[in-house]
């Protein structure tokens, strides 16, 4: 079966060759227009333990409740333990809560674990936030980030910031692939080459997150590259395993912003992810509080020279990932040109001092009684005011608002009169017959005229003039015929200088949709009162898919979604459906539940359902209609099974044959209908007559296992498989009929 044409979406697709990045909404959890309020009910005899082993990670079951005017909500059983490495001694230590530690699978607004960071370094309790919302603002991979009030056991313990959890959820956020190699890189993480043999990077500061126990062959293959790669190919090299463009980005802000505890000076605190899609190895910035002029080695970080910044590290010079990029004269030009950027636009004086002034006015009454705060240094209250515009001595060489102002002014002297080879970033938006090439270049770049520059299937080279608009971007359509192979490059002319998109090789994409395994909706139920109950004991709306092909269909790269204009909504779990199997998607927007529990809910009025393919073949549509208003407990089934047109069942087929619903529907005894048979979960009772009646199930050993008054649909949660009688009593009149339950 090819993908699903029988009716007419037009949709959008967009994918960024250059690795942008799109970082998800605030959404609840992480909400910063106020400050949530967060419990941890837990028994004082943990509590004890915590503190008595302050190094262990052992988690302690405790209760967990989030307050903010948007909802109130309470999870049992997660996971509490001590997080951090210097602060696990501090007198405000930080807490990671797990919310999936003794529930699998669960999440809580989309997230396994939550970190609760004390800042016990950071008198204005605002450098790291500040540092995650200003790398959001440039594009790079960046966690979520709030302030909350947390209170254990009912006792106010203080401000806390609440910073996203990097994990494999993360990724699946801001990705291509999220099925990729995460590294969590710690000191001594300096990215110095060890040797060819990736097992030199096993069991040291590279620790793998994700698809634990593999090979560390994609980090041994880009250290070696980043290493080992003479001058005069590093460009072409490094590109194909590394988001360079990426990364020169995080250099300007970590420079701008005096975070010394990353991999430049500190070999420190980051994270690598190889994203399958596009085989490149991204930076993902970690651990932002030793910043804004926080400084433990007696350095001015406002007045540090922006291009030698790694002969700052007190431990070893050897810092591949910055020095090897600052001694390419086009990546130096670059980001030379970022930094100037960033100050312009994210680290503008004015502006950047506004923001802080509004989250300083939010947060403050809950510093006021934050005790602990002043724990480790003997801060009060008043040097939380103070510290914003004055430095307190001993680590803290500035007051937030000197630091950046410091930082601004030396850093524009600094910065070197640069000749931007023409550089930018191609997208490619997709409609079912069409792909447009958006292209855009750095402003400082200049370009001036642009060629597209393609082939197809590895024919004869052909060539578009574009031309620019005054900010540089321009737009090629390509009308596809076929499924093909597009491979294309561009070349960007500037005033006085050309460049090349890519630097070396060409950009490869399939044109067109390639057939995929015929995976349908095969049923649905879009109000479910009764029927079927999920592993939470919840009546949940819920999807019913089935491989209806002969081929074996790994669906972990599919999407389901109630919006055709967003075919990514909610990425299927990592599943292989076999030939004739079923899977059953709760769809209950709720997806803290686990890995089957989609973010979106089926509207009983109708609406539209789709399933669609890989971003590899464009999110094609497979499968999807748009749906009728549902009747409660009446299920939406494709008859003939897997292929027919979908009709209204009175009773639903739940992970099995919708064929079986004919066959139900001739068991007649005398006025009364019992179907399904076999059944699964429910049993349905239907009779001409409003009567009272008196519903009996029996065992074959004529023991009465259940009985009901006046019922349509008897559950049969708690009935195990085998042969059973059903006696019915209505009027007088009394009839029985054999049944096969099936679980």
């Amino acid at each position: 079966m090819g993908h699903y044409v029988g009716i007419i979406i037009c949709w959008l697709f967009t994918i960024a060759l250059s690795a942008q990045y799109s970082n998800p909404e605030k959404g609840i959890l992480f909400a910063d227009d106020e400050v949530p309020r967060v419990d941890i009910i837990i028994e004082q005899v943990f509590i004890d333990q915590i503190l008595a082993n302050v190094e262990s990670n052992e988690e302690y079951p405790a209760q967990f409740i989030f307050t903010s005017s948007r909802t109130v909500d309470t999870l049992e059983e997660v996971g509490v333990r001590l997080r951090g490495n210097t602060s696990r001694g501090a007198a405000k230590k930080s807490i990671k809560v797990s919310f999936n530690s003794y529930r699998p699978g669960r999440k809580f607004y989309g997230i396994e674990k939550m970190n609760i960071n004390g800042e016990h370094n950071d008198p204005t309790i605002m450098r790291s936030k500040l540092c995650w919302d200003l790398y959001d603002r440039i594009g790079v991979p960046a966690s979520r980030s709030n302030h909350i009030a947390l209170y254990v056991n009912g006792d106010y313990l203080g401000l806390y910031i609440n910073v996203e959890h990097i994990d494999e959820e993360y990724v699946q956020k801001r990705f291509e692939d999220g099925r990729g190699n995460l590294y969590k890189c710690l000191w001594p993480a300096d990215l110095t080459y060890k040797g060819s043999n990736p097992s030199l990077y096993k069991d040291g500061p590279y620790e793998r997150k994700t698809n634990k126990g593999g090979s560390y062959a994609d980090l041994a293959n880009f250290i070696t590259v980043l290493n080992n790669t003479p001058a005069n190919d590093f460009q072409c090299e490094i590109e194909q395993v590394f988001d360079v463009d990426n990364y020169l980005k995080v250099v300007a802000l970590d420079i701008l912003t005096g975070n010394w505890d990353g991999p430049i000076v500190n070999k420190n605190n980051f994270y690598l992810y190889n994203d399958p899609l596009t085989g490149r190895f991204s930076y993902i910035p970690y651990d932002l509080d030793n910043t804004f002029g926080i400084d433990w080695f007696n350095v001015d970080w406002a007045e540090a020279d922006i291009y030698t910044w790694s002969d700052y590290s007190v431990t070893g010079k050897e810092r591949p990932i910055y020095t090897k990029l600052m001694e390419n004269s086009e990546y130096r030009n670059r980001f030379t040109e970022y930094m100037r950027a960033i100050l312009t636009d994210e680290f503008n004086i004015s502006a950047l001092f506004f923001e802080i002034d509004e989250r300083k006015k939010l947060i403050q009454s809950f510093r006021e009684n934050d005790d602990l705060a002043g724990g480790d240094y003997g801060w009060s209250y008043l040097d939380f005011l103070q510290s914003y515009d004055e430095a307190l001595g001993a680590h803290v060489k500035y007051g937030l608002y000197a630091y950046i102002d410091a930082r601004s002014i030396s850093a524009s002297n600094q910065l070197e009169n640069s000749e931007v080879v023409p550089f930018g970033t191609v997208t490619e938006e997709w409609t079912e017959d069409l792909v447009t090439f958006n292209i855009e270049t750095l402003e400082a770049s200049e370009v001036t005229a642009i060629k597209f520059i393609y082939r197809l299937d590895s024919g004869p080279w052909e060539e578009v003039e574009l031309t620019p608009d005054a900010s540089g971007a321009a737009s090629y359509v390509h009308h596809v015929m076929a499924v093909q192979e597009m491979e294309y490059y561009l070349e960007l002319s500037g005033a006085a200088i050309s460049g090349r998109l890519p630097s070396c090789g060409e950009y490869k994409v399939q044109l067109g949709y390639k057939d995929s395994p015929a995976v349908v909706i095969n049923e649905f139920m879009a109000s479910n009162s009764i029927s079927k109950k999920d592993e939470a004991g919840e009546y949940d709306d819920w999807i019913e898919l089935y491989n209806s092909s002969n081929e074996v269909a790994p669906i972990n790269t599919y999407f389901l979604s109630d919006d055709p204009d967003d075919p990514t909504k909610w990425q299927l779990p990592n599943v292989i459906l076999l030939p004739g199997q079923y899977l059953t998607i709760w769809a209950d927007d709720d997806a803290n539940q686990g890995k089957e529990h989609t973010n979106f809910k089926l509207k009983k009025e109708g609406e539209f359902l789709g399933l669609f393919d890989s971003r590899a073949n464009h999110n094609a549509l497979i499968d999807g209609l748009e749906y009728p208003p549902q009747e409660t407990d009446v299920s939406y089934a494709r008859l003939p099974n897997g292929t027919g047109d979908f009709v209204f069942e009175p009773y639903h087929t739940y992970g099995y044959n919708n064929d079986e619903a004919s066959a139900a529907e001739e068991q007649v005894v005398t006025a009364i209908k019992v179907y399904p048979n076999p059944a699964r979960e429910v049993l349905y009772i239907e009779s001409e007559s409003n009567a009272h009646r008196v519903v009996s199930l029996y065992n074959v050993a004529g023991e009465l296992i259940k009985e009901e008054l006046d019922q349509r649909i008897i559950s049969l949660e708690s009935i195990v498989s085998g042969l059973y009688i059903v006696k019915i009593e209505e009027e007088g009149r009394i009839s029985e009929q054999k049944i096969v339950v099936i679980k």
